[in-house]
Protein backbone atom coordinates (compact mmCIF):
# COMPACT_ATOMS: atom_id res chain seq x y z
CA UNK A 1 0.00 0.00 0.00
CA UNK A 2 1.33 3.41 -0.89
CA UNK A 3 2.08 6.09 1.70
CA UNK A 4 -0.54 8.22 -0.01
CA UNK A 5 -3.17 5.59 0.75
CA UNK A 6 -2.02 5.42 4.37
CA UNK A 7 -2.24 9.19 4.63
CA UNK A 8 -5.74 9.04 3.13
CA UNK A 9 -6.83 6.46 5.74
CA UNK A 10 -5.51 8.69 8.51
CA UNK A 11 -7.44 11.66 7.14
CA UNK A 12 -10.61 9.60 6.85
CA UNK A 13 -10.22 8.41 10.45
CA UNK A 14 -9.57 11.88 11.80
CA UNK A 15 -12.62 13.19 9.93
CA UNK A 16 -14.81 10.65 11.71
CA UNK A 17 -15.31 8.27 8.78
CA UNK A 18 -13.95 5.13 10.44
CA UNK A 19 -17.27 3.27 10.50
CA UNK A 20 -18.13 3.78 6.83
CA UNK A 21 -14.78 4.04 5.09
CA UNK A 22 -12.29 2.04 7.16
CA UNK A 23 -13.97 -0.54 9.35
CA UNK A 24 -15.21 -2.74 6.45
CA UNK A 25 -11.58 -3.46 5.50
CA UNK A 26 -10.26 -4.32 8.98
CA UNK A 27 -11.38 -6.80 11.58
CA UNK A 28 -11.42 -4.24 14.38
CA UNK A 29 -9.93 -0.91 15.36
CA UNK A 30 -6.83 -2.42 16.96
CA UNK A 31 -6.03 -4.16 13.67
CA UNK A 32 -6.38 -0.81 11.94
CA UNK A 33 -4.11 0.88 14.48
CA UNK A 34 -1.52 -1.86 14.07
CA UNK A 35 -1.61 -1.35 10.33
CA UNK A 36 -1.04 2.40 10.68
CA UNK A 37 1.75 1.69 13.18
CA UNK A 38 3.64 -0.31 10.54
CA UNK A 39 4.19 2.99 8.78
CA UNK A 40 5.12 4.78 12.07
CA UNK A 41 2.13 7.10 11.68
CA UNK A 42 0.24 6.20 14.87
CA UNK A 43 0.91 9.67 16.30
CA UNK A 44 -1.02 11.19 13.41
CA UNK A 45 -4.31 9.57 14.49
CA UNK A 46 -6.70 11.81 16.41
CA UNK A 47 -7.80 9.58 19.28
CA UNK A 48 -10.92 11.70 19.77
CA UNK A 49 -12.22 10.13 16.54
CA UNK A 50 -12.37 6.65 18.03
CA UNK A 51 -16.05 5.58 17.87
CA UNK A 52 -17.63 5.15 21.35
CA UNK A 53 -18.21 1.42 20.82
CA UNK A 54 -14.55 0.82 19.97
CA UNK A 55 -12.97 2.13 23.16
CA UNK A 56 -11.55 -0.74 25.16
CA UNK A 57 -8.94 -1.45 27.81
CA UNK A 58 -7.13 -3.56 25.24
CA UNK A 59 -6.90 -0.60 22.86
CA UNK A 60 -5.62 1.66 25.63
CA UNK A 61 -2.95 -0.88 26.57
CA UNK A 62 -1.86 -1.06 22.95
CA UNK A 63 -1.50 2.72 22.79
CA UNK A 64 0.53 2.69 26.01
CA UNK A 65 2.82 -0.03 24.71
CA UNK A 66 3.55 2.05 21.67
CA UNK A 67 4.25 5.24 23.60
CA UNK A 68 1.26 7.20 22.34
CA UNK A 69 0.04 8.11 25.82
CA UNK A 70 3.45 9.51 26.74
CA UNK A 71 2.80 12.44 24.43
CA UNK A 72 -0.67 13.30 25.79
CA UNK A 73 -1.89 15.12 28.86
CA UNK A 74 -5.13 14.42 30.73
CA UNK A 75 -7.22 16.97 28.83
CA UNK A 76 -6.10 15.73 25.40
CA UNK A 77 -7.01 12.11 26.15
CA UNK A 78 -10.49 11.02 25.01
CA UNK A 79 -12.92 10.93 27.96
CA UNK A 80 -13.37 7.18 27.62
CA UNK A 81 -9.63 6.75 28.26
CA UNK A 82 -9.21 9.33 31.03
CA UNK A 83 -9.68 6.86 33.87
CA UNK A 84 -7.25 4.42 32.23
CA UNK A 85 -4.83 7.30 31.76
CA UNK A 86 -4.91 8.23 35.46
CA UNK A 87 -4.55 4.61 36.54
CA UNK A 88 -1.53 4.22 34.28
CA UNK A 89 -0.10 7.44 35.69
CA UNK A 90 -0.57 6.29 39.29
CA UNK A 91 1.41 3.18 38.47
CA UNK A 92 4.20 4.63 36.35
CA UNK A 93 4.25 8.36 37.09
CA UNK A 94 2.89 8.46 40.62
CA UNK A 95 4.16 11.80 41.93
CA UNK A 96 3.09 13.89 38.95
CA UNK A 97 -0.25 12.10 38.67
CA UNK A 98 -1.33 12.61 42.28
CA UNK A 99 -0.17 16.20 42.08
CA UNK A 100 -2.29 16.71 38.95
CA UNK A 101 -5.35 15.10 40.54
CA UNK A 102 -5.15 17.20 43.72
CA UNK A 103 -4.32 20.42 41.89
CA UNK A 104 -6.74 20.18 38.96
CA UNK A 105 -9.49 17.63 39.63
CA UNK A 106 -10.24 17.13 43.33
CA UNK A 107 -9.81 20.61 44.72
CA UNK A 108 -10.29 19.86 48.42
CA UNK A 109 -7.21 17.66 48.89
CA UNK A 110 -3.80 18.93 49.93
CA UNK A 111 -0.57 16.96 49.69
CA UNK A 112 1.72 17.15 52.71
CA UNK A 113 4.96 15.27 53.40
CA UNK A 114 3.12 12.76 55.58
CA UNK A 115 0.12 12.16 53.33
CA UNK A 116 -3.08 13.59 51.86
CA UNK A 117 -5.30 16.00 53.79
CA UNK A 118 -8.94 16.87 53.22
CA UNK A 119 -9.58 20.62 53.40
CA UNK A 120 -12.75 21.34 55.35
CA UNK A 121 -12.61 25.13 55.40
CA UNK A 122 -14.19 26.89 58.36
CA UNK A 123 -16.51 24.05 59.32
CA UNK A 124 -16.64 20.28 59.50
CA UNK A 125 -20.21 19.60 58.37
CA UNK A 126 -19.26 17.72 55.22
CA UNK A 127 -17.70 14.93 57.29
CA UNK A 128 -21.27 13.86 58.07
CA UNK A 129 -21.51 12.56 54.48
CA UNK A 130 -19.36 9.59 55.49
CA UNK A 131 -21.96 8.42 58.02
CA UNK A 132 -25.03 6.25 57.45
CA UNK A 133 -28.16 8.19 56.60
CA UNK A 134 -30.67 5.52 57.58
CA UNK A 135 -32.19 5.49 61.05
CA UNK A 136 -33.05 2.65 63.38
CA UNK A 137 -34.07 5.20 65.97
CA UNK A 138 -35.08 8.85 66.08
CA UNK A 139 -31.82 10.08 64.55
CA UNK A 140 -29.48 8.44 62.04
CA UNK A 141 -25.69 8.39 62.53
CA UNK A 142 -25.53 11.06 59.81
CA UNK A 143 -28.03 13.27 61.65
CA UNK A 144 -26.03 12.93 64.86
CA UNK A 145 -22.73 13.62 63.07
CA UNK A 146 -24.16 16.78 61.47
CA UNK A 147 -25.00 18.14 64.90
CA UNK A 148 -21.65 17.16 66.39
CA UNK A 149 -19.77 18.88 63.54
CA UNK A 150 -21.97 21.99 63.59
CA UNK A 151 -21.04 25.17 65.45
CA UNK A 152 -23.81 24.58 68.00
CA UNK A 153 -22.93 20.95 68.75
CA UNK A 154 -25.59 18.52 69.92
CA UNK A 155 -27.81 21.16 71.49
CA UNK A 156 -30.39 20.81 74.23
CA UNK A 157 -32.51 18.32 72.31
CA UNK A 158 -30.09 15.62 73.43
CA UNK A 159 -30.18 16.49 77.14
CA UNK A 160 -31.96 14.24 79.61
CA UNK A 161 -34.36 15.69 82.14
CA UNK A 162 -32.78 13.66 84.93
CA UNK A 163 -34.92 13.14 88.04
CA UNK A 164 -32.60 12.56 90.94
CA UNK A 165 -32.18 13.08 94.67
CA UNK A 166 -29.21 14.57 96.54
CA UNK A 167 -28.43 11.17 98.06
CA UNK A 168 -27.76 9.80 94.53
CA UNK A 169 -24.91 12.26 94.18
CA UNK A 170 -23.59 11.74 97.70
CA UNK A 171 -23.35 7.98 97.18
CA UNK A 172 -20.88 8.54 94.34
CA UNK A 173 -18.62 11.13 95.92
CA UNK A 174 -14.98 10.31 96.48
CA UNK A 175 -13.36 10.73 99.88
CA UNK A 176 -12.17 14.30 99.29
CA UNK A 177 -15.55 15.54 98.08
CA UNK A 178 -17.36 13.70 100.88
CA UNK A 179 -15.26 15.60 103.42
CA UNK A 180 -15.96 18.89 101.64
CA UNK A 181 -19.68 18.13 101.59
CA UNK A 182 -19.75 17.49 105.33
CA UNK A 183 -17.91 20.76 105.88
CA UNK A 184 -20.45 22.59 103.74
CA UNK A 185 -23.37 21.03 105.65
CA UNK A 186 -21.90 21.87 109.04
CA UNK A 187 -21.07 25.42 107.97
CA UNK A 188 -24.69 25.92 106.93
CA UNK A 189 -26.64 24.26 109.76
CA UNK A 190 -24.10 22.97 112.29
CA UNK A 191 -25.35 23.33 115.89
CA UNK A 192 -28.44 25.18 114.64
CA UNK A 193 -31.78 24.32 116.27
CA UNK A 194 -34.00 22.66 113.66
CA UNK A 195 -37.68 22.01 114.37
CA UNK A 196 -38.91 18.41 114.33
CA UNK A 197 -42.23 19.69 112.98
CA UNK A 198 -40.51 20.17 109.60
CA UNK A 199 -39.13 16.63 109.46
CA UNK A 200 -40.54 13.10 109.53
CA UNK A 201 -37.36 11.02 109.25
CA UNK A 202 -36.64 8.61 112.12
CA UNK A 203 -33.04 9.82 112.03
CA UNK A 204 -33.98 13.26 113.32
CA UNK A 205 -36.42 11.86 115.89
CA UNK A 206 -33.67 9.64 117.28
CA UNK A 207 -31.23 12.53 117.25
CA UNK A 208 -33.62 14.66 119.28
CA UNK A 209 -34.06 11.90 121.86
CA UNK A 210 -30.29 11.39 122.16
CA UNK A 211 -29.72 15.09 122.60
CA UNK A 212 -32.66 15.49 125.04
CA UNK A 213 -33.98 18.36 122.97
CA UNK A 214 -37.75 17.87 122.77
CA UNK A 215 -39.28 19.34 119.63
CA UNK A 216 -36.02 20.13 117.90
CA UNK A 217 -32.57 18.74 117.10
CA UNK A 218 -29.10 19.93 116.17
CA UNK A 219 -26.65 18.58 113.58
CA UNK A 220 -23.33 18.24 115.35
CA UNK A 221 -19.97 17.33 113.79
CA UNK A 222 -20.13 13.75 115.05
CA UNK A 223 -23.54 13.28 113.38
CA UNK A 224 -22.41 14.07 109.85
CA UNK A 225 -21.15 10.61 108.91
CA UNK A 226 -24.44 8.93 109.78
CA UNK A 227 -26.49 11.78 108.31
CA UNK A 228 -25.08 11.49 104.79
CA UNK A 229 -25.47 7.69 104.90
CA UNK A 230 -29.20 7.99 105.63
CA UNK A 231 -30.76 8.80 102.23
CA UNK A 232 -34.21 9.67 103.67
CA UNK A 233 -32.73 12.07 106.20
CA UNK A 234 -30.32 13.87 103.87
CA UNK A 235 -32.92 14.17 101.10
CA UNK A 236 -35.45 15.61 103.53
CA UNK A 237 -32.89 18.04 104.91
CA UNK A 238 -32.01 19.13 101.37
CA UNK A 239 -35.66 19.91 100.71
CA UNK A 240 -35.86 22.15 103.77
CA UNK A 241 -33.04 23.88 105.63
CA UNK A 242 -30.43 22.80 103.04
CA UNK A 243 -32.56 23.54 99.98
CA UNK A 244 -29.83 25.55 98.19
CA UNK A 245 -27.27 22.81 98.77
CA UNK A 246 -29.79 20.20 97.66
CA UNK A 247 -30.42 22.06 94.40
CA UNK A 248 -26.71 22.32 93.73
CA UNK A 249 -26.29 18.57 94.25
CA UNK A 250 -29.09 17.98 91.73
CA UNK A 251 -27.39 20.38 89.30
CA UNK A 252 -24.16 18.44 89.66
CA UNK A 253 -25.93 15.19 88.83
CA UNK A 254 -27.79 16.69 85.86
CA UNK A 255 -24.68 18.21 84.33
CA UNK A 256 -22.50 15.17 84.99
CA UNK A 257 -25.06 12.79 83.49
CA UNK A 258 -25.59 14.87 80.36
CA UNK A 259 -21.90 15.65 79.93
CA UNK A 260 -21.12 11.94 80.14
CA UNK A 261 -23.77 11.17 77.51
CA UNK A 262 -22.57 13.97 75.24
CA UNK A 263 -19.01 12.72 75.63
CA UNK A 264 -20.08 9.23 74.49
CA UNK A 265 -21.86 10.62 71.43
CA UNK A 266 -18.85 12.71 70.45
CA UNK A 267 -16.58 9.71 70.93
CA UNK A 268 -18.79 7.54 68.70
CA UNK A 269 -18.69 10.15 65.93
CA UNK A 270 -14.99 10.97 66.08
CA UNK A 271 -13.94 7.35 66.54
CA UNK A 272 -16.07 6.53 63.50
CA UNK A 273 -13.95 8.88 61.40
CA UNK A 274 -11.01 6.52 61.91
CA UNK A 275 -12.51 4.36 59.19
CA UNK A 276 -11.58 6.90 56.52
CA UNK A 277 -9.25 9.34 58.26
CA UNK A 278 -6.23 9.36 60.56
CA UNK A 279 -5.59 11.43 63.64
CA UNK A 280 -7.44 14.48 64.86
CA UNK A 281 -8.76 17.40 62.85
CA UNK A 282 -5.94 19.87 62.27
CA UNK A 283 -6.97 23.48 62.93
CA UNK A 284 -4.73 25.92 61.08
CA UNK A 285 -5.04 29.58 62.20
CA UNK A 286 -5.54 32.19 59.51
CA UNK A 287 -5.36 35.88 60.27
CA UNK A 288 -7.39 38.32 58.17
CA UNK A 289 -7.86 42.08 58.37
CA UNK A 290 -11.40 43.47 58.38
CA UNK A 291 -12.46 46.69 56.67
CA UNK A 292 -12.15 48.58 59.96
CA UNK A 293 -8.53 47.47 60.29
CA UNK A 294 -9.12 44.95 63.03
CA UNK A 295 -7.38 41.60 62.68
CA UNK A 296 -9.46 38.46 63.05
CA UNK A 297 -8.17 34.93 63.43
CA UNK A 298 -10.18 32.11 61.90
CA UNK A 299 -9.31 28.43 61.84
CA UNK A 300 -9.18 26.31 58.72
CA UNK A 301 -9.86 22.63 59.29
CA UNK A 302 -7.95 19.75 57.72
CA UNK A 303 -7.96 16.03 58.39
CA UNK A 304 -5.60 13.36 57.07
CA UNK A 305 -7.17 10.91 54.61
CA UNK A 306 -6.38 7.31 55.43
CA UNK A 307 -6.24 5.90 51.87
CA UNK A 308 -6.71 8.65 49.32
CA UNK A 309 -4.92 6.86 46.47
CA UNK A 310 -6.72 3.61 47.23
CA UNK A 311 -10.09 5.40 47.17
CA UNK A 312 -9.57 7.08 43.81
CA UNK A 313 -7.97 3.95 42.35
CA UNK A 314 -11.08 1.95 43.19
CA UNK A 315 -13.27 4.56 41.49
CA UNK A 316 -11.06 4.61 38.38
CA UNK A 317 -11.01 0.81 38.17
CA UNK A 318 -14.78 0.61 38.47
CA UNK A 319 -15.26 3.19 35.73
CA UNK A 320 -12.63 2.28 33.15
CA UNK A 321 -14.01 2.80 29.67
CA UNK A 322 -17.29 4.27 30.93
CA UNK A 323 -18.74 7.32 29.22
CA UNK A 324 -21.36 8.56 31.70
CA UNK A 325 -20.86 12.02 33.18
CA UNK A 326 -20.44 10.59 36.68
CA UNK A 327 -17.80 8.14 35.47
CA UNK A 328 -15.04 10.73 35.79
CA UNK A 329 -13.36 12.39 38.74
CA UNK A 330 -14.03 15.77 37.14
CA UNK A 331 -17.76 15.25 37.66
CA UNK A 332 -17.30 15.30 41.43
CA UNK A 333 -14.59 17.91 41.84
CA UNK A 334 -14.22 17.16 45.54
CA UNK A 335 -13.02 14.14 47.47
CA UNK A 336 -15.99 14.27 49.82
CA UNK A 337 -18.47 14.29 46.94
CA UNK A 338 -16.65 11.37 45.32
CA UNK A 339 -16.69 9.32 48.53
CA UNK A 340 -20.35 10.12 49.08
CA UNK A 341 -21.11 8.53 45.71
CA UNK A 342 -18.92 5.48 46.40
CA UNK A 343 -20.67 5.00 49.73
CA UNK A 344 -24.07 5.45 48.08
CA UNK A 345 -23.13 2.81 45.49
CA UNK A 346 -22.05 0.52 48.37
CA UNK A 347 -18.49 0.30 47.11
CA UNK A 348 -17.61 1.48 50.62
CA UNK A 349 -19.60 1.16 53.81
CA UNK A 350 -20.96 4.20 55.56
CA UNK A 351 -19.84 4.82 59.14
CA UNK A 352 -22.39 3.31 61.48
CA UNK A 353 -23.01 3.34 65.21
CA UNK A 354 -25.85 3.01 67.68
CA UNK A 355 -26.50 5.83 70.10
CA UNK A 356 -26.70 4.58 73.72
CA UNK A 357 -29.85 4.90 75.81
CA UNK A 358 -27.87 6.35 78.70
CA UNK A 359 -24.24 7.15 79.49
CA UNK A 360 -21.70 4.85 81.08
CA UNK A 361 -22.12 5.20 84.82
CA UNK A 362 -18.41 5.26 85.61
CA UNK A 363 -18.07 8.30 83.36
CA UNK A 364 -21.01 10.01 85.05
CA UNK A 365 -19.46 9.30 88.46
CA UNK A 366 -16.14 10.71 87.26
CA UNK A 367 -17.81 13.94 86.14
CA UNK A 368 -19.78 14.22 89.40
CA UNK A 369 -16.53 14.37 91.34
CA UNK A 370 -14.79 16.64 88.84
CA UNK A 371 -17.67 19.13 88.93
CA UNK A 372 -18.22 19.07 92.66
CA UNK A 373 -15.89 21.97 93.52
CA UNK A 374 -17.62 24.17 90.91
CA UNK A 375 -20.91 23.93 92.79
CA UNK A 376 -20.23 23.25 96.47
Amino acid sequence: MSLARVKNLIELFNDGDYEDEIKPYFNDIITFFKFINKYNRLDDLDLRSIPPDDFSNELFDYLVENGIMDNLDYNSVPEEFQNNYLLHGLEYNYENTVKYITSNILGDVEIRPDGFYLYLGNDRDELADFFCGYSRRDASPQDVAKQVFSEDGLGHDWYFDVDTKPSDVIDDLNEKNTINLKDAIFKEIGNVELSLEDYSSDFFESLSEEQGTEGYFKIQAEDLNELIKDSDAINELCENDLSELGQELKNIYWNAYNSAYENEIYKLVYDGLNEYFEGKIDEVPKETTKSDGKKVTTYLNYIKIRDFVGNITLFLELNKGQSYSDSYLDHFGRYTTLMKQLIYDQDYECIDFTTPDYPDWSTTQKYINEMFDDYI
